[in-house]
């Protein structure tokens, strides 16, 4: 079993959780990372960028044979690749009080393809993902 952090299509109900990691997931908890939230033009995916505020997602622990699928999914090719969709960087973890608790792995938005920096939109003010999922959808 490995533990993830995820903030975006990856929590529980949400597409890419159903089609990833249902049924693979032993245990699920509330967590936050500190960053800014974006949402993409054309895309309905968010991009976690460096930041101060604390984005809630989800600590999970996970079957291990789903890492690589996570990898492929957030186009992570390998450490420092300037072709990463998503980079994966080790960032803290904070429980709900906002405390820090571990630090684990969290894909970031590779902002440094002039590509990706120009498909940034809005800020999630929200700081949630389902919750913007709630306001722009319904």
């Amino acid at each position: 079993m490995a533990t993830i952090f995820v903030y975006g299509t990856l929590l529980e109900g949400c597409r890419n959780y159903d089609r990833l990691l249902k049924g693979r997931v032993r245990s699920i908890q509330t967590a936050y990372v500190k960053g800014t939230l974006y949402s993409l033009k054309g895309v309905d995916f968010p991009a976690l960028v460096d930041g101060d505020s604390f984005i809630r997602g989800e600590q999970m622990e996970v079957a291990d044979d789903v890492l690589p699928l996570l990898d492929e999914l957030e186009g992570y090719r390998g450490e420092n690749d300037p072709m990463n969709m998503y980079h994966k960087v080790w960032m803290d973890i904070y429980d709900e009080d906002r405390i820090r608790q571990i630090k684990l792995p969290v894909y970031v938005y590779n902002i440094d393809r002039p590509d990706q920096r120009d498909a940034l939109d809005t800020i999630i003010t929200e700081q949630d993902y389902r919750q913007w999922l709630k306001h722009r959808f319904g």
